[in-house]
């Protein structure tokens, strides 16, 4: 939420951590794919909220 006066200040940024999504994934006993797939689904979460979309309606869409 940014009024008028939300001004020289830099982009929003999404960053999407490698450890904590490695050892995610390697519990999993996931391979490449997973890693992708994962990361898909953090930035595609996080643009949505930043659109308004509450994680109700995320989970119901698959990106929970």
């Amino acid at each position: 939420e940014r009024g008028e006066w939300y001004a020289g200040v830099l982009p929003d940024r999404i960053t999407v951590y490698r450890g904590p999504t490695m050892r995610m994934v390697e519990a999993e006993g996931g391979d490449h794919e997973l890693v992708v797939a994962e990361v898909e689904v953090t930035v595609v979460h996080e643009i949505a909220h930043h659109f308004g979309i509450d994680d109700e309606r995320l989970h119901a869409l698959g990106y929970g």
